[in-house]
């Protein structure tokens, strides 16, 4: 008998996950929480927080990332989601979050064009890990 070997999360992961620099205000509305996180990576599906403060794996929030474009002007997206998991790292929490939608032109217009942009600049792989589809 074979065993299987477990897949990773990552492998699982429709989508690829990109270093980003930016910020992104979390909202809890149930609790009138709002927390101010750095932004690890984010994918079209998700997003890695480092926050100084808990928010809870299972809450629901709102989600506004802001950033600086390649103009150099700073700009805002925001979205919602929900708190997959967290881990606390000294200090600090390791928070990843499962966007409630896609991220899409309609939705997010600033932060998809600037991840384009980001992608097709510095040659990083497509999002999308289907070779068969492409976004650019």
């Amino acid at each position: 008998m074979t065993k299987k070997k477990a897949k990773s999360l990552t492998e699982e992961r429709k989508w690829y996950r990109y270093q980003f620099f930016g910020k992104a205000i979390v909202k809890n509305p149930k609790e009138k929480l709002l927390i101010e996180t750095t932004i690890a990576n984010i994918s079209f599906s998700g997003i890695g927080l480092y926050s100084g403060k808990t928010i809870g794996k299972g809450k629901k929030v709102n989600i506004t990332v802001s950033f600086v474009d390649r103009k150099g002007k700073i700009v805002e997206d925001s979205t919602t989601g929900t708190v997959d998991w967290q881990k606390k790292f000294r200090n600090m929490y390791l928070i990843g979050i499962l966007f409630d939608q896609e991220l899409h032109f309609d939705g997010q217009p600033k932060l998809i064009e600037h991840l384009l942009w980001l992608i097709d600049t510095f040659q990083w792989p497509q999002p999308y890990k289907e070779k068969r589809i492409t976004v650019i």
